[in-house]
């Protein structure tokens, strides 16, 4: 999760930054980062549903995918799915899931990752996984990080080495363990704790030996893996990839960046739902259970999420590159959409609303920019970049 730490990072970026660079359009790095949520992840599927529309009809092509635009598509829990929906490849070499199939995957296999009835998961997880895992397995089959068609940052973490472990290809060199089967990825980085078992496999790492990894969710490293995604960005840069090249100085002027959010009970302008007196009476039940969810792992998480979009806001505004960054999140949640394994067909089409409504709300309060023409924008952007860059790579 995001810390002071990180917060201090940035302020070095700032400082290193070598602001008065303008940008080229042709050289500009694009990352796409998706939250965790569980069965909210029909939210961001919404929104990304929307922006694919864009860009196939800004280059007139029904074949068009998220994954020819984006260098970086980084995602944590629920999000680490859609990563991996948008950029691991079918038999023909191209992404398996068009952004409009990605809602339909949850309202088929969503009732069945989460059965109804399920009882408190005082003794054991709320959900054994196995229909989740054979799902994936069937869907991502063997394919590996390496074969990704973009660069992917997903993240878990492993309760045996107590550390955060971020999949990407960029580490893939010096860590070929890491060059696990994306459904292993996939079901690790959603393995929300008291939802699913902790999950153990093993990969071959640098002297060929058996290397195991014992993974739960990525949320509970990085709620928000916007972070994640602009270091993945920066090591591909410090390492020498003339993709990246542009950004090698720290400059944000060239880095385009969309975060998409799962949704979020907290309405910061309005006051919490539950009260310090309330909670003074709580212990871990009520902490873990209270009203059917977290209150703890949704404390955390919003905390998580707010904080990265608060770090990376205040460095591109300071980089004057505002207009480069786009946070799209809705802090309004209520009722049953503020549940992550609420899998009923009336709660997950209410989810889909969300996201529409979503699309027709200002980016934020001091943002009058509405997200449908915010996400417009940067369809332009992503389409006249690639196609500079397939006329810079022909020549």
């Amino acid at each position: 999760m995001a810390t002071t730490g990180s917060f201090l990072i940035l302020i070095f970026m700032i400082l290193a930054t070598t602001g008065s660079a303008s940008s080229v359009l042709g050289e500009m790095v694009t990352v796409l980062s998706i939250d965790g949520g569980g069965i909210k992840g029909i939210i961001p599927a919404t929104v990304l549903t929307f922006l694919e529309g864009q860009l196939q009809e800004l280059d007139n092509n029904k074949d068009a995918r998220l994954a020819d635009y984006f260098d970086v598509v980084a995602g944590t829990s629920t999000g680490g799915l859609l990563a991996a929906m948008i950029s691991t490849p079918n038999e023909n070499n191209r992404p398996l899931f068009a952004a409009k199939d990605i809602s339909p995957f949850y309202f088929t296999h969503g009732p069945h990752i989460f059965p109804p009835g399920a009882g408190p998961p005082i003794f054991g997880p709320k959900y054994d996984g196995i229909y989740f895992h054979q799902i994936l397995q069937d869907v991502l089959g063997e394919i590996r990080l390496h074969q990704a068609l973009t660069e992917v940052a997903i993240t878990a973490f492993d309760i045996k080495t107590n550390q955060p472990v971020i999949f990407t290809k960029a580490a893939l060199a010096k860590s070929p363990e890491l060059d696990a089967k994306m459904s292993d990825i996939c079901y690790s980085t959603a393995a929300a704790p008291t939802y699913f078992p902790p999950y153990n496999f093993t990969t071959k790492d640098v002297t060929g030996n058996e290397y195991q990894f014992n993974l739960v969710d990525g949320g509970v490293a990085a709620a928000s893996p916007a972070l994640v995604a602009l270091s993945a960005a920066m090591r591909h840069a410090t390492e020498g990839d003339p993709t990246y090249r542009s950004i090698r100085s720290l400059n944000f002027k060239n880095i385009l960046m969309i975060s998409l959010g799962t949704g979020d009970a907290t309405d910061f302008d309005t006051p919490v739902s539950n009260t310090a007196e309330e909670a003074a009476k709580w212990g871990i039940i009520d902490w873990l259970f209270h009203n059917n969810s977290s209150p703890l792992i949704q404390g955390v998480n919003s905390a998580s999420s707010y904080m990265d979009d608060y770090y990376l806001a205040t460095v591109f505004q300071a980089l004057d590159s505002e207009k480069n960054y786009l946070r799209i999140q809705e802090n309004g949640l209520t009722g049953s959409t503020t549940i992550m394994d609420n899998a009923t067909d009336a709660n997950m089409n209410l989810l889909v609303q969300v996201g529409e409504n979503l699309l027709k709300k200002p980016v934020s309060k001091t943002n009058p920019e509405i997200n449908e023409e915010a996400l417009k924008r940067f369809a332009i952007l992503l389409s006249e970049r690639k196609k500079q860059r397939a006329n810079k790579a022909s020549q």
